[in-house]
């Protein structure tokens, strides 16, 4: 199975299908896919204002929403990352860009929206993938960017935009790598999440 078959941004199935989804480390170290900065941070703790404090998490600066309904499976270690639409995306790692869809402009709280998304995948050399997900529309080949660009770390590949399955601003940033599972267990999703572990 290749980076381009392996469908991560597909609804989310139920996780019962394959139910043991351990969590597992990056072999990868990563950078924030958004700018450090005083008004990222000032606006990210402005939205988390609206977010139960039992549904909010603190990764590094940022604080993060839990999305239980959509972060299962081999979505399980996905982060929401509470930011403004608007907001400049940043490559967490170089690669080159294997996936891209930025044709869509609706969204809406519920999975019938999930193929709406926008989203731009990237390829790093230690066999890892990183996913940047509810992109606003055209806002890749907007920086000259497309399928098989090589981009390096840091580098600015998208903008945050309310497209596919959410409710709120925010960007859903995946590191995953391949996985067919076992003769045993057999993974249908060919993918699996991983716990991305950040440059401190």
């Amino acid at each position: 199975m290749t980076a381009e078959s392996s469908d991560t941004s597909a609804k989310p199935q139920n996780p019962d299908e394959y139910p043991l989804w351990p969590e597992e480390a990056s072999r990868g170290i990563y950078t924030f896919p958004l700018a450090i900065d005083e008004a990222t941070l000032a606006d990210n703790e402005r939205l988390v204002q609206a977010v139960a404090e039992d549904q909010r998490k603190k990764v590094g600066p940022f604080w993060t929403q839990l999305s239980p309904e959509s972060h299962n499976g081999p979505f399980t270690s996905a982060i929401d990352i509470l930011v403004s639409d608007g907001t400049p995306v940043l490559a967490s790692q170089g690669g080159t860009i294997v996936d891209v869809a930025e044709v869509n402009t609706e969204w809406g709280p519920g999975p019938e929206f999930a193929d709406k998304l926008n989203y731009v995948t990237i390829a790093h050399l230690n066999g890892e993938f990183t996913q940047y997900a509810h992109l606003a529309q055209g806002s890749v080949s907007g920086l000259n960017l497309a399928k098989g660009v090589r981009v390096e770390q840091g580098q600015q590949i998208a903008i945050v935009g309310k497209t596919g399955w959410t409710d709120r601003d925010h960007l859903h940033f995946l590191a995953f790598r391949l996985d067919s599972g076992t003769p045993e267990q057999p993974n249908p999703h060919g993918f699996r999440s991983l716990v991305p572990e950040f440059e401190s």
